[in-house]
């Protein structure tokens, strides 16, 4: 799965300058994680349409970036989420971000990007991927 992170300031009208560029070309936001720290922004979106996504933000004059993502489907219970972390840390993996896209059914799905994805991978219960 490939998420598109969008590089803002952290002022108001930003989501929906954001939402309404995706919305003009037709394309269906499935997640959307937002987090501004001072006057910096950062916008994480999964999309039904990676690629026009991208052109539709950046024709709209925001600066976005796609990577790669793990998709993670972990019960949802205390202590779940740090049994996952401390075997993405005994492998010497890197978390450099972590989204919790969704819970129900008492189980959590988690999109997160690491520094080497096919490490993350190999550590990761081949049945709790997605």
């Amino acid at each position: 799965m490939q998420r598109i992170i969008v590089s803002t300031k952290n002022e108001v009208g930003v989501i929906a300058g954001i939402t309404a560029a995706l919305a003009e070309r037709g394309i269906n936001i499935q997640s959307l994680d937002t987090e501004g720290v001072g006057d910096h922004g950062m916008v994480v979106i999964t999309t039904d349409d990676d690629d026009r996504a991208l052109l539709a933000l950046s024709a709209a004059g925001y600066r976005a970036v796609a990577d790669d993502a793990l998709i993670v489907r972990l019960v949802d219970e205390p202590g779940a989420l740090a049994q996952l972390s401390a075997k993405f840390r005994d492998a010497g993996v890197n978390i450099q971000s972590m989204h919790i896209l969704n819970r129900h059914g008492g189980h959590a799905t988690i999109a997160l990007s690491a520094d080497d994805l096919d490490r993350a991978r190999s550590v990761v219960d081949e049945d709790s991927m997605l």
